[in-house]
């Protein structure tokens, strides 16, 4: 009778481990809607943040934009979860809308209105929730379309708030870079099968300003065209790899660069005319990551 009731207490006591970590993992979660103000150029903001249960001071967030006019709440899931888990982050998802798509001005350009809006979101998300840190610390930003295009207007909006931002096959740039917009960690990411006018965008916005010394990355997406891909193959390794370098002084932080024409690496900072098509990478790691993700683009 003994024997027999050994496996019911060997399933009793893994259910019982299975439930004590399933309630490590618990989630809680808050949502916020932030009001136009006058000539913003969005019409509705709202904002969804993930927590991991009894999650300490956050040492950042992670916000994640979908594409034009789409639902981006809905993205707060794995992997995301488990990267701002395993590096004790807040997880801030995107729903901007604009009703107007007939001009050029929409959300995606974070001066006009959606950057204010996301700062408000943020602020309210962190009272909220019990943690006001919210309010302060480095954001990582990473968009697909006009979600991109958010993420890299944000950067250039308010480029001390932003540790790195990754623009997944965005199309339309209209924000002029300043010089501190150029030293945040960046990453753009075109779709190998993307429309022509996109993939020229990226690299416009791209080669201009890695000319003068942008710490910016690119990569092209094999097989993909306008799709979100599997971005975050490379983004999590390259957010990572910058979460590591700000362990250092500033001084420090210089990254790689890469002469991609003279298969090279060459010294940061602005490249010599001499240089042909570059990238910046925060460490070598990361250039491993990319060359592996590149390695089917034409």
């Amino acid at each position: 009778m003994i024997i027999g009731l050994r496996p019911f207490r060997l399933v009793s006591r893994l259910l019982a481990f299975a439930l004590f970590a399933l309630a490590g993992r618990a989630e809680v979660t808050f949502d916020v809607e932030v009001a136009r103000l006058p000539r913003e150029t969005f019409d509705y903001a709202a904002f969804h943040l993930w927590l991991p249960d009894h999650a300490g001071p956050v040492r950042g967030v992670a916000v994640v934009a979908d594409g034009i006019n789409v639902d981006g709440r809905t993205m707060a899931g794995r992997p995301w979860q488990d990267f701002a888990r395993d590096h004790s982050l807040a997880l801030v998802t995107v729903y901007f809308r604009t009703d107007d798509l007939s001009g050029m001005l929409t959300y995606s350009q974070a001066e006009h209105g959606s950057g204010r809006a996301l700062l408000a979101g943020l602020a309210a998300l962190g009272r909220a929730s019990g943690h006001p840190e919210m309010e302060t610390v480095p954001l990582f930003l990473e968009g697909f379309s006009a979600g991109g295009q958010f993420s890299y207007s944000f950067a250039c909006y308010q480029p001390d708030r932003v540790a790195a931002f990754c623009s997944n096959k965005g199309g339309i740039y209209l924000t002029p870079p300043t010089a501190a917009a150029r030293d945040v960690p960046g990453l753009f990411i075109a779709g190998e099968k993307d429309t022509p006018s996109r993939r020229s965008a990226i690299k416009l916005i791209y080669t201009e300003n890695r000319k003068l010394g942008a710490r910016w990355c690119m990569a092209v997406e094999p097989v993909f065209g306008h799709n979100h891909g599997n971005p975050t193959n490379l983004v999590f390794p390259f957010f990572e790899a910058v979460m590591r370098a700000r362990e250092h002084p500033a001084s420090e932080r210089a990254g790689i660069v890469l002469d991609l024409d003279h298969h090279q690496l060459i010294a940061p900072g602005i490249p010599p005319k001499t240089a042909g098509l570059t990238f910046w990478f925060p460490d070598e790691p990361t250039l491993a990551v990319w060359t592996k993700f590149m390695a089917k683009a034409k």
